[in-house]
């Protein structure tokens, strides 16, 4: 099974992420996709940008995405782990090997960003580089939070923290983020934040 990347993931992996010089090199490049999910992004987005690639290292923290993408996103190239960011003794065998490290739709969700960051730091080599596309808030967030305080609702969603992430919630800025990483180490060849939707022409399209 293998499901459509939406339009702003394949725009940023596939067009954004040439235009900053990443793509096919002569280098064998180690990539790391951190919280690649179910796969799909990873072998039909990432691994077409780096043909030449020594190995795509894709971790999860969630043990069901990490089976599934075994059982229906599999290539050679590609090693899928169960892996959490956050926690260093999970990751640590990547030490200062990743020259390509991508995250799409993770940041947000990590309870430790600082330590999350950290650790990506030190799993790049010299002159590594990392990519990382998050959402500072969404509208799905605010429904999700009105029916967390809806007497109807409110019992399927007791673990607000693991719907909705402490960016919406705490209203965050990106400036968080950006000097978060500029004091860990990282230098920031490039931000953005924009506003960003991905409209489906129809209901079915959309459970799909």
């Amino acid at each position: 099974m293998k499901r459509t990347p939406v339009d702003h993931v394949k725009y940023f992996i596939s067009e954004k992420l040439l235009q900053f010089g990443w793509g096919p090199t002569q280098e064998k490049e180690v990539v790391l996709d951190v919280g690649c999910g179910p796969g799909g992004n990873t072998l039909q987005l990432v691994l077409p940008l780096f043909p030449q690639a020594e190995k795509i290292f894709a971790i999860d923290f969630l043990p069901d995405m990490i089976e599934f993408a075994r059982n229906h996103n599999y290539h050679p190239l590609i090693e899928y782990s169960v892996a959490n960011i956050e926690n260093w003794s999970m990751v640590e065998q990547w030490k200062g090997q990743i020259s390509k490290l991508i995250s799409i739709h993770c940041v947000h969700w990590m309870k430790d960003k600082k330590r999350g960051f950290q650790n990506m730091f030190q799993l790049l080599k010299p002159g590594g580089e990392a990519a990382l596309c998050f959402l500072m808030s969404s509208p799905i967030f605010v429904v999700t939070l009105e029916l967390e305080s809806n007497p109807k609702w409110s019992k399927f969603f007791k673990d607000v923290d693991n719907f909705v992430p402490d960016t919406h919630i705490n209203k965050h800025e990106s400036s968080r983020y950006i000097k978060m990483l500029e004091d860990i180490g990282f230098d920031i060849l490039h931000y953005e934040e924009e506003m960003k939707s991905d409209p489906f022409s129809s209901d079915e399209e959309y459970r799909g």
